[in-house]
């Protein structure tokens, strides 16, 4: 069964998003702020096919978050919801590695199609050790996301595993 980490600092909204994802099939673990969310995704033994961050958090910055889960779990997707989007923040999001970057009020039909395609991806701990798997993966789910999008997330993605399997990161 697929897993999603939510973080958002609105009870209701977790609560919405967990009973979503439920009925989706997926389970999901939330949180209500950043240094919760930095715990979780320190913490690399749960692994994750998803992570859905609001962009607005009580301790911080979800923009933050998604720089941290790229160093964390770097072939994890990371989604970013937000009620006050704008292109710049948006463009920013996908530059930083989000795979993309929806508006609240969320569509249940959008939510639907984005759990739809990430649940066929492997969770980060699972993560395909072959290129050509990885590459796969990503194609499988690539409706999700802008052509723009989906090729940066695809090359930080491989520069990013090859990195750390070479043993180049500190």
């Amino acid at each position: 069964m697929p897993r999603a980490l939510l973080i958002d600092d609105e009870p209701d909204l977790r609560t919405l998003l967990t009973l979503a994802l439920h009925r989706h099939g997926w389970q999901a673990d939330a949180v209500g702020d950043c240094a919760g969310a930095r715990r979780v995704l320190d913490d690399t033994a749960t692994p994750y096919h998803l992570i859905l961050t609001d962009l607005r958090l009580p301790d911080g910055n979800g923009l933050d978050l998604v720089r941290h889960a790229r160093e964390r779990r770097p072939l994890t997707p990371v989604v970013v919801l937000t009620a006050y989007g704008d292109i710049d923040t948006a463009v920013q999001a996908v530059k930083l590695g989000a795979h993309d970057f929806l508006t609240k009020p969320l569509r249940i039909e959008r939510l639907a199609q984005l759990l739809e395609g990430f649940a066929q991806c492997p969770p980060d701990q699972d993560a395909p050790v072959d290129p050509a798997a990885l590459r796969a993966a990503l194609e499988r789910n690539r409706w999700n996301q802008s052509r723009t999008a989906r090729e940066l997330g695809w090359t930080l993605a491989k520069l990013r595993y090859w990195m750390q399997r070479l043993g180049l990161t500190q």
